[in-house]
């Protein structure tokens, strides 16, 4: 009987024989080329009693003292720099404020803030006594 093969399955066939032939001749026909002065890289690991000097410890975390307001800050008017004197307000929250009140017009009092995302009545009771709307 004359078995014909595909282009296709010819060419999966030799895939598959090379592949075979390189998972059982690889490590016989690559031995010649391991260096004996080879050094084990296992065999250096630093021993139990040293490995404390050889981590890294954790930094202590640093606050910085952001500067408070030296006077109320007019919300309607304010740039991104002075609503970041807020106590609770960075720059993404400025961005946030300026972009409501762009979108909606001026504030007609402080609790307008309230309806900035990310400005709650907890964020909202430590900047009150700093801010108003004119």
């Amino acid at each position: 009987m004359n078995w014909v093969y595909t282009r296709r399955e010819a060419i999966a066939a030799g895939l598959f024989g090379v592949a075979v032939a390189g998972i059982v001749w690889g490590p016989i026909i690559l031995r010649p080329f391991s260096y004996p002065d080879a050094v084990d890289l296992r065999a250096l690991r630093i021993p139990e009693d040293r490995l404390a000097a050889h981590t890294r410890l954790p930094s202590p975390r640093v606050r910085v003292a952001k500067a408070r307001p030296s006077s109320r800050v007019d919300i309607n008017h304010a740039d991104a720099a002075a609503l970041q004197t807020l106590p609770g307000i960075g720059p993404t929250l400025a961005q946030r404020i300026i972009a409501h009140r762009k979108a909606s017009g001026p504030f007609a009092d402080a609790r307008g803030l309230m309806e900035v995302d990310g400005i709650g009545p907890k964020r909202f009771d430590k900047i009150e006594s700093w801010v108003e709307a004119r």
